[in-house]
């Protein structure tokens, strides 16, 4: 994929885990190289094997389930499903602490195995490519991003980290945590030096270029004077990330239709070069080089379908993890009416497989005599759809869903006594469907082909929005975000589908009005008492208009952003993990506290931790902890 890479190795980075997949054709033909000396990187040639190995590195954001576990449980837009693998990150438990294995010292590892190797890039490429200037600025450009966005991912997860910047070539052990005001000065000095270094447009698909590190730079200046960091907050932080963000938006375009980009209809297709992906794990179909994992972010977001009549699992509809269930206020946090990004975002209608256990017509349902006892429906018919409805919606009792030809599956739906019941469960929800991934060997397949997003023009008009939202420049912030709703309106003429006419009883069945001008946000938004604000969902206790703009703010990220890897850290950095999570996500809300606002620093790492040529007591190991652990 990409003609990004033409050979990778696999490195040894003095113990620090790099060994998470190989990638594709095209992007990385993969050369297992079993012994690799640091004289390799005194040539041309090593330094491109060792930056074609830091890209290969964001593959690691969507190969397992760290993906979705520390960054979209435990918020308040989804919760989990029946796939109980990992709930503890959900509903933080007790056993979410510093030993947990499976995500947490991963997730560690891989950022500093990360951090390594663009330290030992850094110390070699200024005297290997000494005679090609323009060359050695876009590596050390490289480079210098590298580093800086493995940091971002370290202190927005774990607050003060050990600070690396010179090679690891042998076992240390002697890396006390440092204070975030020096992890976030040590950031944006990298990706302001890789702003300046990387070139405008990429030099091969896939590679990094200035946007790109403007937009995480932007990003960083943009958390530092979040909530979560306002005592470590410098004066021009928000001007900072306002005017980055700016020029990323001057020099980039948004997709037309919000449905362009996750519309998946090939490996390396249209939706993988829009002008509004600003940075991509780069991922294809070549099966020999997709490593033990690919992008496996397709089987996390998905309820079980295949025991509805006609359905059987197939490529198309997924393989169903039932990982993340979304919350009412997930779904109810959009629009539907007027807002696209919910129905393109939601899969609320499957295709017959087959026509076992299909149901026929009688007499008391059938539309017209002559289809009794006929089936509802055939292969490539609906067999079933997810109806997103209101509590006061009344309409889908027994016999009216019977009147349907599909399985009609209702959030809200009556029983034959008249009582209100639901035909949703833990494992029987509306899949997100950003992520699909039809190009799979089988149904069975979890190696997904398709590039997973790290960065899009959407989230950099957000943090635009949000930097001149929180200066007060309320006119501003809006104009960003009016943008992006009405990009997300329907447009004239644009067919909505027969499940959102059914679901949606106050729009006429066919009805293709443009929604531009409903979809327009104003002050009102976010101004106490206004009808609008009150219509908006925002949890109990916001107060001044300043605070209900950061409320309207995540409302918007979510919206926009919904399952994109982004809600937690969101939540953290402006203080609204517990009251949003106690709000909206009630598997959440029991135990969600202060203390989980920051993830616990790996027991594995303390246990190794050397300072004054001693290992830590078990006293001094608690102090080195996050609080609470």
């Amino acid at each position: 994929m990409k003609n990004i890479i033409k050979k990778i190795s696999i490195l040894a980075l003095a113990a620090l885990p790099l060994t998470y997949g190989s990638c594709g054709d095209d992007f990385l033909e993969e050369e297992l190289v079993s012994v690799l000396t640091q004289g390799r990187y005194n040539e041309p040639e090593g330094i491109d094997e060792l930056v074609n190995g830091a890209y290969e590195g964001l593959r690691f954001h969507f190969n397992y389930e760290w993906s979705y576990a520390l960054t979209n449980y435990g918020t308040d837009t989804f919760t989990n499903g029946g796939g109980a693998n990992h709930i503890k990150w959900n509903q933080y438990t007790n056993d979410l602490d510093a030993t947990e294995g499976a995500n947490l010292a991963p997730y560690w590892d891989n950022m500093y195995a990360q951090i390594n190797l663009a330290n030992i890039g850094l110390t070699k490429t200024p005297e290997v490519l000494a005679s090609n200037e323009s060359l050695r600025n876009t590596r050390m450009g490289e480079l210098y991003f590298f580093r800086g966005f493995n940091y971002l991912n370290l202190v927005t997860q774990f607050g003060d980290v050990p600070i690396s910047t010179e090679p690891i070539t042998s076992d240390r052990a002697d890396f006390p945590r440092q204070p975030k005001a020096e992890v976030f000065n040590l950031i944006i000095d990298d990706l302001t030096k890789a702003t300046e270094m990387l070139p405008v447009e990429e030099t091969q698909e896939g590679r990094l270029t200035k946007a790109a590190a403007r937009h995480f730079l932007a990003k960083a200046y943009l958390i530092r004077a979040s909530e979560m960091n306002s005592d470590i907050t410098e004066a021009d932080d928000l001007q900072m990330a306002a005017s980055l963000a700016d020029q990323v938006i001057a020099e980039r375009t948004l997709a037309p239709d919000y449905m362009d980009i996750f519309n998946y209809t090939a490996v390396n297709g249209p939706n993988e070069r829009l002008s509004e992906i600003l940075l991509a794990a780069q991922f294809d179909d070549n099966q020999a080089l997709l490593g033990r994992y690919g992008n496996q972010t397709h089987l996390y977001f998905l309820s079980v379908y295949r025991f509805f009549p006609g359905m059987t699992r197939n490529i198309y509809d997924g393989r169903e993890f039932q990982r993340l269930k979304p919350t009412d206020f997930g779904l109810d946090n959009f629009d539907r009416v007027n807002d696209s990004r919910f129905y393109k975002s939601f899969q609320t209608s499957y295709l017959a497989q087959n026509t076992n256990s299909v149901p026929t017509w009688t007499a008391a349902n059938a539309p017209s005599p002559d289809l009794v006892g006929e089936l509802k429906f055939n292969v490539g018919d609906t067999a079933a759809i997810y109806v997103v409805n209101e509590m006061d919606d009344m309409r889908f009792t027994p016999d009216f869903k019977a009147s349907i030809a599909p399985l009609v599956l209702a959030r809200y739906a009556v029983n034959s006594e008249g009582d209100q019941v639901t035909d949703w469960n833990i494992s029987t929800y509306p899949s997100l469907s950003k992520y699909r991934a039809p190009f799979r060997t089988s149904p069975n397949d979890a190696k997904g082909t398709r590039d997973g997003i790290l960065a899009r023009l959407g989230e950099t008009y957000l943090i635009a929005a949000e930097a001149y939202g929180r200066m007060g420049q309320y006119g501003q912030a809006l104009d960003y975000i009016n943008e992006l709703r009405e990009r997300a309106a329907y447009k004239e003429g644009e067919d909505r589908g027969y499940v959102y006419y059914l679901t949606e009883p106050e729009v006429d069945f066919g009805e293709t009005n443009a929604t531009n001008t409903a979809m327009l946000a104003t002050e009102n938004f976010f101004t106490p008492g206004t009808a609008e604000a009150n219509a908006q969902i925002y949890p109990p206790g916001v107060g001044s208009k300043a605070d209900m703009f950061i409320e309207f703010i995540l409302n918007e990220r979510a919206r926009e952003l919904m399952g994109e890897f982004y809600r937690w850290v969101d939540l953290t950095r402006t203080e609204r993990l517990i009251s949003r999570a106690k709000a909206f996500n009630p598997e959440a809300a029991a135990n969600v506290s202060e203390k989980f606002t920051l993830r616990p620093v790996p027991q594995s790492y303390l246990d190794a931790l050397i300072i004054d040529g001693k290992r830590l007591s078990n006293s001094e190991k608690e102090a080195m902890q996050n609080p609470g652990y």
